[in-house]
């Protein structure tokens, strides 16, 4: 039987007479096999091993079988060859053989090889193991955060006291490196005394104390990480000249020489949530990821109910002495004092307020340059020395560094009007401004581009069917084409392109479904087969395949080379120019306008705008309306007031601290986690169908239907206009 072989392996023979294993050491030794013809007894294996622990095979002649056994059974070698002897006396051999393995394997088998090297290398380094990138790191340590840096962790993820001290319990008390609820306490009012995390509370919200102690602190976090990024300029600015005669204006602080070394700080505000706030939010881009809610700095929140320029000037008015403050001495990074470049960050409106502009609808509209909006008798003076947005070849007129500089102008005192064209004409600015900004520093306004663009073109659809069909059956006809167009088209993209419209954004496509529209964007134009003419459907389609090339370039948060940086401008000058030759009732805004003449010039001077985007400031609408519940308080300033000091000690477990103990992973290629297998069970088709919420269903059909009613609209009053115009 194959147990009784097993057990004549195991054991040695017995002697017949004894019924029990023979013993050594002043017993008789260990009896030589006997003949095939007289089979001695064999003893089990409990007998052999109760003899073995008694000692009864201790003598010099039993060594050599009971190492054989252990050679065997026991130890684990890795002997060249092992020998086996059957019982009718055959000996095999079997030898370790080296074969051959393939160059190239599929993930499953390389992640194995992988697992085996690394595997190799702990046990050549003595208990190190390296990380995907071959950092090695201590194996089995536990990490030891300092408690100001749990702290800011427990902050960080709304932690309440009694729930850290959970954790630290699970983790084994003080075995577990956390400190204890006293010296968390004690360490957090520590934390809170010093000035850059101070908040104070006035009428018109909560703020820092101090946002250049708030900046140094961060500043110096990024170079004790050594994760301060340098980011040089390319001096491509040239400023415009003054008029003749004009007096020499100084340098404007804020603006250093694109040659000097500095830290570059976006100052951005925007107004969100339920109920409203305004969030002022600094963003320090010297760093990896600027545009992370957790590396930014929430300098203010501020329940309001409107955010025009006179409660904007109460919300500014606690840290305007700081800004000076932060220009007129700069940050000191690694025992060296560097000049500040401030930027202008928020939404277009909002920068147009803090700016004392009059906004989208003023005669010269832009920021940037003296441009008027459209070419009008009353205005014909300016239309002529600077242009108009519609004249998409035209030279523009870029505004002086120092245009919004003065906010020193008394209160109530009369702006000073100059006659169009000198220097001293205000170009739609009626107001001092709030902060001293060189408008080649005003941010383009890449996410609130990409959703304002996107709804044009999604609206540019819905025009063309109204143009075809009421060119042939009237106006009336046109309009309800268009209509129908538009729930088809609002349809397709829930069904096909999975996005929907949202209640903020003005109920507008959020910026993640903006790209995904993009990148489906042959399903628009496949829909608009026989309901346009070809000549509008092509050029549709070419300034879609534009579009997706501009909005790649655009929101990118990385340095952009100089190739794609010209091919950046060519693009946009090709898509405006084409939307506006190709389609004669197209308008261009201000966004258009950004896009085209302002937003090359900002990527080819500081190489990126998504870098400088408002990313990071909208992302604190979410985290506030998630978290401010959290904390508590009679009235929404105080609960603005007590998320704003958590979110202060939050930045002591920001992504530079965290980084220093998670291991570095290499990113990925693009694309290599898509979903390419038809078996893949992350495509739709194949997760579980889950039954259909018919509340849920009935309120997306509203919204759908609430977009397609005004988009239809829109897009029935630009059309309207045109045909007026050309009869």
């Amino acid at each position: 039987m194959p147990g009784e072989a097993a057990d004549a392996q195991l054991c040695p023979p017995a002697d017949p007479h004894e019924g029990a294993p023979a013993a050594t050491g002043g017993a008789e030794p260990l009896p030589a096999p006997t003949q095939a013809a007289e089979p001695a007894a064999i003893p089990s294996c409990k007998d052999f091993l109760d003899c073995l622990v008694d000692g009864n095979y201790g003598g010099e002649e039993d060594k050599s079988v009971l190492e054989a056994i252990a050679n065997a059974i026991l130890l684990r070698g890795k002997r060249p060859q092992i020998r086996l002897k059957h019982t009718n006396g055959r000996v095999v051999v079997y030898a370790r053989q080296m074969s051959p393995r393939k160059a190239l394997v599929k993930s499953s088998q390389a992640n194995k090889r992988r697992a085996a090297a690394r595997k190799l290398q702990e046990d050549t380094r003595g208990g190190m193991v390296g990380t995907r990138r071959d950092s090695p790191r201590p194996a089995r340590e536990p990490v030891r955060l300092t408690v100001a840096e749990q702290v800011g962790l427990a902050a960080a993820l709304r932690l309440s006291h009694i729930g850290f001290n959970r954790w630290r319990l699970a983790l084994g008390g003080r075995r577990s490196g956390l400190a204890s609820l006293s010296v968390l306490r004690a360490a957090r009012r520590q934390l809170s005394d010093l000035p850059g995390k101070q908040v104070i509370v006035t009428g018109s919200g909560a703020h820092l104390a101090s946002l250049t102690a708030a900046i140094q602190e961060r500043v110096s976090a990024l170079c004790d990480a050594d994760a301060f990024v340098e980011r040089p300029l390319a001096d491509t600015q040239r400023e415009p000249s003054g008029s003749a005669g004009a007096p020499a204006v100084a340098v404007l602080p804020g603006s250093p020489s694109p040659s000097e070394l500095d830290v570059q700080i976006t100052l951005g505000l925007d107004k969100g949530g339920d109920p409203g706030t305004v969030k002022i939010v600094a963003t320090i881009i010297n760093q990896a990821h600027p545009n992370s809610p957790s590396n930014t700095i929430l300098v203010a929140v501020c329940p309001c109910q409107d955010d025009k320029y006179e409660e904007l000037a109460a919300m500014l008015e606690t840290h305007l002495p700081q800004v000076d403050a932060l220009l007129r001495d700069g940050v000191l990074v690694r025992g060296v004092h560097r000049p500040v470049r401030l930027l202008l960050g928020s939404d277009y409106a909002a920068q147009c307020n803090v700016l004392g502009h009059k906004g989208a609808s003023a005669t010269q509209p832009c920021l940037g340059c003296k441009s008027t909006r459209f070419p009008s008798v009353a205005q014909a003076v300016l239309d002529d020395a600077y242009g108009t947005l519609q004249d998409v070849d035209t030279r523009r007129h870029l505004r002086e560094a120092t245009h919004f500089a003065d906010r020193m102008v008394a209160e109530g005192a009369a702006a000073v009007v100059g006659e169009p064209g000198t220097a001293e004409h205000h170009c739609s600015v009626e107001r001092s401004p709030l902060l001293a900004i060189n408008p080649r520093q005003i941010v383009p306004i890449p996410l609130h581009c990409t959703l304002g663009i996107n709804h044009r073109y999604l609206r540019l659809a819905v025009e063309m069917v109204m143009v075809f069909r009421s060119s042939a059956d009237g106006a009336a006809a046109g309009r309800q084409a268009g209509a129908s167009f538009a729930l088809e088209l609002v349809g397709l993209l829930h069904e096909k392109v999975r996005v929907r419209p949202t209640p903020y954004h003005g109920g507008l496509f959020i910026g993640r479904d903006c790209h995904t529209i993009g990148d489906s964007s042959a399903l628009v134009c496949n829909a608009l087969k026989g309901k346009v003419s070809q000549s509008h459907l092509d050029a549709y389609e070419q300034a879609w395949s534009l579009w997706n090339r501009v909005r790649k370039t655009l929101n990118r948060a990385s340095i952009i080379p100089r190739a794609e940086a010209a091919l950046f401008r060519a693009d946009t000058a090709a898509m405006v120019r084409l939307l506006k030759g190709s389609f004669p009732w197209v308008s261009i805004s201000p966004k258009l306008h950004i896009l085209m003449c302002h937003a090359p010039a900002f990527l080819e001077s500081f190489g990126s705008i998504g870098l400088y985007g408002e990313q990071g400031l909208e992302a604190w609408h979410g985290r506030y309306g998630q978290s401010a519940v959290k904390y508590p308080g009679a009235t929404e300033l105080e609960r603005a007031a007590a998320f704003m000091r958590a979110m202060a000690l939050a930045r002591e477990a920001g992504a530079d601290v965290l980084a220093r103990y998670a291991p570095r992973r290499k990113p990925a290629v693009p694309g290599a986690r898509m979903a390419r297998k038809v078996g893949d069970k992350r495509r739709r088709e194949n997760k579980p169908q889950l039954p259909i919420c018919g509340a849920e269903s009935r309120k997306a059909a509203k919204k759908r239907k609430m977009w397609a009613a005004g988009i239809t609209k829109e897009a029935a009053t630009t059309v309207g206009a045109h045909m007026q115009r050309a009869i």
